[in-house]
């Protein structure tokens, strides 16, 4: 960064909003967990969140950060996760993209998201919350742990983060490659960026770096520094620490 054109950010000196709308512009792109409730009353309800991340793999615990509604309410999908216990992540896709922001309006509790969009609700394996039935990808969540964070009662600033077991996971065979694996451009995530805008899993996108064990990348780093040193030049600095 050219010193010249920094531009600084004091969050002593600007609004929770604000705040968060500098983390939403710059921690990008986010995976988008389109999280599918139902309330003790029955009522269905779908959220794109995405402050969310895995955690770890034993036990398969993934974590969302649930905060406020604009008015200072608790988010739907909150009330119902923590009532029931639980709630499905349908991985955000090419079926979902026109969607998304339909789902995020802070609609009454009454709503249902699933007749707003005319997706189809179908029962989860291990949940009682239902599931996307266009998702090609769901995992299957059990509340495990809440964490209260932010200053209470502030929109942008008091978040609940859940930490959730994931109990089962199902996904559509058409995301494997001939490997077996899941292969990224079948799958298709969609990504979230700052404010409205979103990204697109294409292949003009992507690439692909390989990851060598630590001792073939030193041997490999010394043979081009010898190489390069027989020429007389290609010394980076770095040969008396390897």
């Amino acid at each position: 960064m050219n010193p010249d054109r920094a531009i600084t950010f004091d969050p002593a000196e600007n609004s929770p909003m604000d705040c968060q709308f500098m983390l939403s512009q710059l921690v990008v792109p986010r995976p988008i967990a389109m999280v599918s409730t139902r309330s003790p009353e029955g009522i269905a309800n779908i959220a794109p969140m995405s402050y969310y991340l895995p955690v770890t793999g034993d036990p398969m615990l993934v974590a969302i950060t649930m905060g406020l509604r604009e008015d200072g309410g608790l988010k739907h999908t909150y009330r119902n996760a923590m009532a029931l216990g639980d709630f499905v992540i349908n991985v955000t896709t090419e079926e979902f993209r026109d969607q998304i922001e339909v789902v995020a309006i802070e609609g009454p509790a009454e709503s249902d998201e699933f007749e707003l969009t005319g997706w189809t609700p179908v029962p989860a394996t291990k949940v009682s919350s239902p599931a996307i039935g266009e998702a090609l990808a769901r995992l299957e969540c059990e509340v495990r742990q809440v964490v209260d964070l932010g200053t209470p009662g502030v929109p942008f600033g008091e978040v609940h983060l859940v930490v959730a077991e994931v109990v089962w996971v199902t996904y559509d065979e058409q995301i494997l490659n001939e490997r077996g694996r899941i292969d990224p451009l079948r799958l298709g995530a969609i990504g979230r960026l700052g404010l409205r805008s979103f990204l697109r899993t294409v292949e003009e996108g992507t690439y692909f770096l390989p990851r060598v064990p630590w001792a073939e990348f030193v041997a490999a780093r010394n043979g081009g520094d010898q190489e390069g040193g027989a020429d007389g030049g290609g010394n980076d600095g770095d040969g008396g620490d390897t």
